[in-house]
Formats: structure tokens, C-alpha cells, sequence
């Protein structure tokens, strides 16, 4: 196919759309900032997200400096790069995972899609998103409980 016939993905409109299927994920809410260069999103539980789309991969080292830079300036506490084309070379996806940044390609978005088709969050957790609460308290099993209150009947 020549260059001339190739679809191209404008990031504004895709971030957008990000939106709108990440608000039809449960308890999901999400917007895109006023200047619509970023989509801030806050997850079930809380934390807050912000990601951006990138078409052109020729300055992912400045963009991932901007995309961190508008994490601090709206205290988030995850980012998100949305890349429309692959990265060549593994040195940009170690450098974005040692600042804590994720990076989806399209075919990562198929489990947004899903996501938001199901109504569900799993898709959204499968990304590496925080959608619901660690049990990292100790509970009695529900057999001991039971047993606790047969004998305080009698």
C-alpha cells in the first residue's frame, strides 16, 4: 500500500474516544485536559491516570519527558503513552518502565474495547491498571465466623 493510502490516527480524536470507552467502564471517569494534548482518568479506586497518544515515535524521548512533567503538574499517579506505531528498539520501553510509565499499543487497546463492550474492569486490570482494592488485611474464614456465633446462641 503507498504511504499516500495509509490511514492516519489524529492523537486528539483518539484520546477522545479513550475517553468516552473508559467511561463505560464501571466506576470509571475520565476527560480529556482543556488543551485536549492529555486525558486525565480516575480508576474505580481512585488513582488517578494521565495518558497521552503518540503518533510521530521520532521525539518519544522529549514527549516522555512532557508526559511526566504533566503527571506531576496534575498529580497523577500513573501514566499512560498510547503509541500508534511500534518503538524500534527495546531501549525507549525500558527507559518509560524505569519511570514508571506503561505503554499500550493498538493491540493493547482491543482489551479497552473489551472493557468497555462487558461493562467490565478485568480487561483494564490485564493492562496493569489499579481497578479495585488490595485485601491486604486478614480476615477470619467464613467457617470460623459461622462456628463463633452458633455458640454464643446456645
Amino acid at each position: 500500500m503507498p504511504a499516500s493510502d495509509a490511514i492516519r490516527i489524529e492523537p486528539r480524536p483518539f484520546l477522545r474516544m479513550v475517553a468516552g470507552l473508559l467511561n463505560r467502564c464501571p466506576s470509571w471517569v475520565a476527560s480529556p485536559t482543556p488543551d485536549q494534548n492529555y486525558l486525565l482518568a480516575r480508576s474505580p479506586v481512585g488513582t488517578r491516570y494521565i495518558f497521552q497518544v503518540l503518533s510521530h515515535l521520532s521525539a518519544l524521548d522529549s514527549a516522555l519527558q512532557d508526559v511526566l512533567s504533566a503527571r506531576q503538574a496534575h498529580r497523577a499517579e500513573g501514566v499512560v503513552l498510547i503509541l500508534l506505531d511500534q518503538p524500534q528498539g527495546a531501549s525507549f520501553s525500558e527507559l518509560a518502565q524505569a519511570h514508571g510509565v506503561q505503554l499500550w499499543t493498538l493491540a493493547d487497546m482491543d482489551y479497552l474495547v473489551m472493557a468497555a463492550d462487558l461493562e467490565s474492569n478485568a480487561p483494564l486490570a490485564h493492562l496493569g491498571l489499579h481497578t479495585q482494592q488490595s485485601s491486604a488485611t486478614i480476615t477470619a474464614p467464613p467457617a470460623a465466623a459461622g462456628a463463633s456465633s452458633t455458640t454464643s446462641q446456645g
